[in-house]
C-alpha cells in the first residue's frame, strides 16, 4: 500500500518539478563589438536574442550585427552542449559573414546576461569570433 502512495506522490510532484526551472529571455538592439581574426568593429546595427530554460539543454540564440562598412555577421546557436545557467549558454554555433560560413558547428559560449543596460558576450572557436551587446530588454518567468 505504501508503494502506491509513493507512486501517486511522485506522479503529482514530478510534473511540477519539470515546470519549475526559470525561463529567461534577453533581447538586444545595441551591439557593442563584433570581431573575427584580422577584423573588428563596433556594429552600426544589431539584433540579438536569447531564450533559455535554466538548468536544461533548452536554448535558442540568434545574433545579427552589421558593421559601418556594411558587413553583416550572424551568430546562430545550433545546439546546447551542457545545461544552461542563469547567465550562460554553452553550445555549438554557426558564424557567418555576409551569408558565407566562417565557422560551422564550432564550440562557443554566451554569458554575462544581466539586467537591462549591462552587456553580454558570445565567444566562438576560443576567442576567434566574438559578438557582444547591451541588454535592451529582459523577461524572466
Amino acid at each position: 500500500m505504501k508503494a502506491i502512495h509513493l507512486l501517486t506522490a511522485l506522479s503529482v510532484l514530478c510534473p511540477a518539478l519539470a515546470w519549475s526551472n526559470p525561463v529567461h529571455n534577453i533581447w538586444s538592439t545595441r551591439g557593442f563589438y563584433v570581431s573575427e581574426p584580422g577584423s573588428s568593429a563596433t556594429p552600426a546595427s544589431a539584433n540579438i536574442s536569447f531564450s533559455w530554460t535554466e538548468g536544461t539543454g533548452l536554448a535558442f540564440s540568434n545574433g545579427q550585427a552589421t558593421t559601418p562598412a556594411g558587413d553583416r555577421y550572424e551568430f546562430q546557436l545550433v545546439s546546447v552542449t551542457s545545461n544552461t545557467t542563469s547567465s550562460g549558454i554553452q553550445g555549438l554555433w554557426n558564424v557567418s559573414k555576409n551569408g558565407a560560413p566562417l565557422c560551422t558547428g564550432c564550440v562557443g559560449h554566451a554569458y554575462g546576461f544581466g539586467a537591462v543596460g549591462t552587456y553580454f558576450k558570445i565567444y566562438v572557436d576560443g576567442e576567434r569570433y566574438h559578438l557582444s551587446g547591451y541588454v535592451t530588454s529582459r523577461y524572466d518567468y
